[in-house]
């Protein structure tokens, strides 16, 4: 069966014409004109296995698609005739799986979509999408006393912590060791869904309670019956929204849109956010009532650089995930990944690791390359350096490159430099083909061999 990939652009001639591509490389193509239309696809429960997103687009850009897809598996390649260094590094920290600059070639696209559709399969099957706690630091251990308190109850928990701490991870290991293991887990991202669709999707609707209600909807609190409902990024919830979902906390019952009376929900709550929910209340944004009814049962999950020593049991269990458990960490690389300060947590060290596990060669990972890699935002930057491995980047020369186009140069040049200028393994190493990087090795006036 062929790997499906959505096409994501406003441009219709753009999509046709990768529609003829992308078919001659064997995948099955499916489309969406906006944004507005990718995230259905995407949140799916068949979502695609990779996506071309355009940055670009009228309405709902490229940006807000990775900030909305929520929980998507879909690995995304985002692309555009706009590129700006700048740009890229804000996809990449939405979990962007790569970055290309329109016009593409088919001969780098084809190569990079498989790659992309590899690392998912890769991922299911080893079983690693299943949320796990790695480490066992005293902050760690703090939380573990903390989901064993709080497993066996009722109660409603709230996690706080940085984007990438793991708060998921921390809802689902509540509800597995809680007496509702039996029954759904069901997640809702409140920063994916349109602030007009919020309490349908929460406590669902009538047939034509409003247009485009064309039939009955249970709504996550009944969808979630007898387990636990996790609403992410709480902070997002509509002020108006807010007192019905008091409401529901503390009488366990909704009203459906439309509907003329009120249904029993069993189920419990536990909610999470990366902002100051107290720094809402006082600027008008979050009511102070709800914030209290949430503080009975918080906790805070601590970000990377204040549990340093998880980092290496991390490092390996990802490694693991990324299909690249073979791969051995030398002791400058251990000493890189333990003196960085991960402002992107586990989601960051994920995303070096991939990129690391690309450019290793033979079975080790060493200092510079992790080096290179945490430095390097997106592809990887020729001019970067950091004073120490692994803290803030800074660049070597003010002509610091600016395009994409300077920055693909740059980082062929690095990955050509580091090989010894073979081409044949710098080829493997960029993921594309020797005649693809011998003609842009040409194009730079660089003798490609």
């Amino acid at each position: 069966m062929s790997a499906r990939v959505l096409v994501v652009d406003d441009d219709h001639a753009f999509r046709f014409a990768m529609r003829k591509a992308l078919t001659r490389l064997k995948f099955e193509v499916l489309e969406a004109a906006s944004g507005e239309e990718a995230l259905p696809h995407l949140r799916s429960e068949e979502p695609p296995e990779a996506a071309l997103l355009d940055l670009r687009m009228k309405g709902m850009d490229g940006l807000e698609v990775l900030r909305r897809r929520g929980s998507s598996p879909t690995r995304i390649v985002v692309l555009t005739g706009h590129g700006s260094v700048e740009a890229a590094v804000e996809a990449m920290q939405l979990g962007a799986f790569s970055f290309l600059e329109k016009p593409v070639d088919a001969d780098v696209l084809g190569p990079l979509l498989r790659q992309a559709v590899a690392d998912g399969a890769r991922e299911r099957e080893s079983g690693d999408d299943t949320p796990r706690l790695i480490g066992e630091s005293l902050p760690m251990a703090e939380v573990r006393k903390f989901i064993q308190t709080v497993a066996p109850t009722d109660e409603t928990v709230t996690a706080f912590g940085e984007t990438g701490t793991g708060k998921e991870v921390v809802a689902r290991t509540i509800h597995a060791t809680s007496a509702r293991a039996d029954g759904p887990f069901v997640a809702m991202n409140a920063a994916c869904v349109p602030g007009e669709l919020f309490e349908s999707e929460l406590f669902g609707h009538k047939r034509g309670a409003f247009t485009g209600a064309t039939a009955d909807r249970l709504g996550l609190f009944r969808e979630a019956r007898g387990g636990t409902l996790f609403i992410d990024e709480l902070g997002e919830l509509p002020i108006d929204l807010q007192p019905k979902l008091l409401r529901a906390l503390e009488t366990r019952r909704i009203r459906p849109v439309g509907d003329s009376k009120e249904h029993d929900v069993d189920v419990r709550i536990i909610a999470a956010t990366n902002r100051d929910l107290w720094d809402q209340v006082q600027e008008g944004r979050f009511r102070e009532d709800l914030y209290f009814r949430l503080q009975v049962f918080p906790v805070r999950l601590p970000p990377l650089r204040e549990r340093r020593d998880d980092i290496l049991p991390l490092t390996r269990h990802l490694l693991h995930r990324v299909g690249a458990a073979d791969l051995e960490l030398d002791s400058g690389a251990q000493k890189a990944l333990v003196a960085y300060d991960w402002p992107g947590n586990v989601r960051e060290l994920l995303n070096v690791l991939r990129r690391a596990a690309l450019f290793a060669e033979g079975n080790a990972l060493d200092g510079s390359l992790i080096g290179r890699m945490i430095a390097a935002s997106v592809f990887g930057h020729s001019g970067v350096t950091s004073e120490r491995p692994g803290m803030k980047a800074t660049t070597a020369t003010d002509a610091s490159p600016k395009s994409l186009a300077e920055v693909e140069r740059a980082h062929i040049e690095q990955v050509l430099a580091s090989l010894d200028g073979n081409i044949t393994k710098a080829a493997v190493a960029l993921g594309i083909d020797r005649r693809t990087l011998q003609r842009k090795l040409r194009s730079y006036g660089i003798d490609g061999g």
